[in-house]
């Protein structure tokens, strides 16, 4: 036998597991870059135990209420609702992207993670910042508090980052998702849909000659979509700017399930007499 038959195998092997072959699965979708997604791996920027915490949460293998109960077999857990909600099953996805307790705060952090690497580097490309600035991580953009005045009620009228080049009579709207892996299609697809109305009415108010809406989407656990690399193109960044997007993502992802399952469950409301 070969090493690549046996590799093959092993991949083979991955793939029939009914929920570890879940992440293989999605890399191998049309719409997704299988290259880009484990460039954290090659790169190796991460701490060992970081990048296996990562692998662990990617094959779904981590510690939850809804893992020991139906994967283990715990006789001991008889409740696999979250521990924060007490609604929905404890599944890593759950954790990762659908906790409403998490909403406001960890999910909010990440994804204003990557919007600040994104509106630092516009700034720094615009020669509105000095190009020695610090950290992403460190950077606090100036928020601006309006949203864009319009003729007519448009309630999606606030994307993340709005950049206006009056030069050339362009405006891009860019918004940034950091969706469950197999959301990424559904995530562009909205971002794309709830700025149309805006940017119609932009184009309008403004005079523009054209009006992009940049949808900067990828997964919580890293995984890239091919679009995203269409959506940095058209922004002029640096071609690799994805990696550092990537990062911020896994890195706050980890962050957030370490959190979620140092904290003890605590007891539903409707158990306590």
């Amino acid at each position: 036998m070969t090493a690549q038959t046996a590799e093959n195998e092993k991949l083979d092997s991955w793939r029939r597991k009914q929920l570890h072959g879940r992440h293989i699965k999605d890399l191998e979708q049309p719409h997704i870059d299988n290259e880009a997604s484990n460039k954290w791996l090659k790169i190796g920027y991460l701490f060992p135990e970081t990048e296996g915490f990562l692998i662990s949460i990617q094959d779904q293998v981590v510690n939850t209420k809804n893992y020991r109960k139906f994967i283990i077999k715990d006789p001991c857990a008889l409740d696999d609702r979250c521990r924060k909600c007490h609604k929905n099953p404890e599944t890593i996805q759950h954790i990762i992207n659908a906790c409403p307790v998490l909403t406001q705060n960890d999910y909010t952090h990440r994804h204003n993670q990557i919007v600040h690497y994104v509106h630092q580097k516009l700034a720094i490309k615009h020669k509105l910042l000095p190009p020695k600035v610090q950290p992403y991580y460190q950077y606090t953009p100036k928020a601006v508090l309006e949203t864009i005045l319009t003729d007519k009620t448009i309630y999606c009228n606030r994307p993340d980052i709005t950049l206006l080049d009056k030069t050339h009579k362009i405006a891009y709207l860019i918004d940034v998702a950091v969706p469950n892996t197999h959301n990424i299609k559904k995530a562009i697809t909205d971002k794309i849909h709830k700025y149309s109305e805006l940017k119609e009415e932009i184009i309008r108010i403004w005079n523009l000659d054209k009006v992009y809406i940049v949808p900067l989407v990828l997964s919580s656990t890293g995984v890239i979509p091919k679009h995203l690399h269409h959506s940095i193109k058209l922004l002029d960044l640096p071609q690799n700017a994805y990696i550092t997007m990537q990062k911020a993502a896994i890195l706050n992802t980890c962050r957030i399930v370490r959190r979620f399952l140092q904290e003890e469950p605590a007891i539903p409301t409707d158990q306590i007499s």
